[in-house]
């Protein structure tokens, strides 16, 4: 309902448990603000509860609060690197949003800014004016905005397997220079291009999928740009897809966006894979966002780096059927980010 592809639902909830177990589903997926419409209409034909609905509303406003400022937020971080030499692209966030009907109401998380530059001129430089949590090797997590994470990335992505990896580097350097002159007039800072995000957004998807899990808010971003591909444009993931090894990984999202969202078979660039996608849908409903409500997730507080790493792995083995490659390459891949962020001080934490 909330993408226009129904316009009623097959139930409604019976009791004021069930709906707020919906509305706790909904959360799940940071999904509050893109459906707040339909229950504002929902509200004028049945019997929705004032606590819910309130809930809701206040859910919505406040999203709108936020989104708007992280828009100025975004604009302002732009401008500032600009000025110090670095040209710069925002990624997902507030990028995503503009393809939505309502983009106030896309739920939105920190702020990612891809900078063009040596990777390390940029960690100096963000060092020497700001307090620098943690360097990996695709992002940082640095304190700009207060109120507001800003990770600032070297990269884009990333893959585990080195061969994946290299593959996927030298496509982003490819497309790096139209993602870093491609002004959004309306918002006031550059943004990928559609062509850049049928590739992107769906390699971001694999990645969380397998680090820490994914809710339903980025297959909804993924839904919104589809619908604004051109035929070159899908034509382009599909062979930038085949060569990085990701077309049946791309039919397991077609699959979701089918089940979940109703999308139609025209705006697909490629069949929906039934089999996987059943299990990626089911990894997505275990999940949550970013895996937040994920068990396979749950740790103590202070985890410790070995910790850490096992339970990752053993997370992992659960895909190892679906994505050998990467899964069998997590283990080596963490062990070297590891030991080449110990070289350049990248395991220091502060200015």
């Amino acid at each position: 309902m909330a993408v226009g592809r129904r316009d009623t639902l097959s139930a409604y909830p019976a009791s004021r448990d069930e709906w707020d177990a919906l509305f706790d589903t909904v959360g799940k997926h940071n999904m509050l603000g893109v459906t707040f419409p339909v229950i504002d209409t929902l509200h004028d034909q049945v019997d929705v509860p004032l606590g819910v609905y309130s809930r809701w509303a206040m859910a919505a406003q406040k999203i709108e609060q936020k989104s708007s400022d992280q828009r100025s937020a975004c604009k302002i971080l732009c401008q500032k690197f600009q000025e110090n030499g670095f040209r710069s692209c925002i990624l997902k966030g507030q990028a995503a949003a503009r393809l939505y009907p309502r983009p106030e109401l896309r739920q939105s998380g920190d702020i990612d800014i891809w900078l063009e530059g040596d990777r390390q001129k940029v960690v100096d430089f963000l060092r020497a004016r700001f307090p620098v949590k943690k360097v990996v090797y695709h992002h940082c997590d640095v304190q700009i905005i207060k109120g507001t994470g800003v990770e600032v990335h070297f990269t884009p992505s990333w893959m585990n397997s080195s061969i994946s990896n290299a593959r996927l580097q030298r496509w982003f350097s490819e497309q790096s220079a139209a993602q870093f002159s491609n002004l959004d007039p309306q918002l006031g800072f550059c943004v990928p291009t559609l062509r850049f995000d049928a590739v992107y957004m769906l390699i971001h998807i694999y990645r969380h999928v397998l680090e820490e899990g994914i809710g339903l808010r980025q297959l909804l971003d993924y839904y919104y740009l589809l619908h604004r591909l051109t035929e070159a444009d899908r034509q382009a993931a599909v062979e930038e897809l085949r060569h990085l090894k990701l077309l049946r990984f791309a039919g397991a999202v077609m699959f979701v966006l089918q089940e979940v969202f109703g999308m139609q078979a025209g705006v697909m660039y490629v069949a929906p894979d039934k089999r996987w996608g059943a299990f990626l849908l089911d990894e997505i409903l275990r999940s949550g966002n970013f895996g937040r409500y994920d068990p396979r997730n749950s740790h103590k507080k202070g985890e410790g780096i070995i910790a850490h790493t096992f339970r990752k792995l053993r997370r992992n083995l659960h895909f190892l059927g679906y994505f050998p490659s990467e899964v069998l390459s997590m283990p080596f891949f963490m062990c070297w980010q590891y030991l080449w962020r110990r070289k350049h001080n990248y395991l220091y934490k502060g200015r």
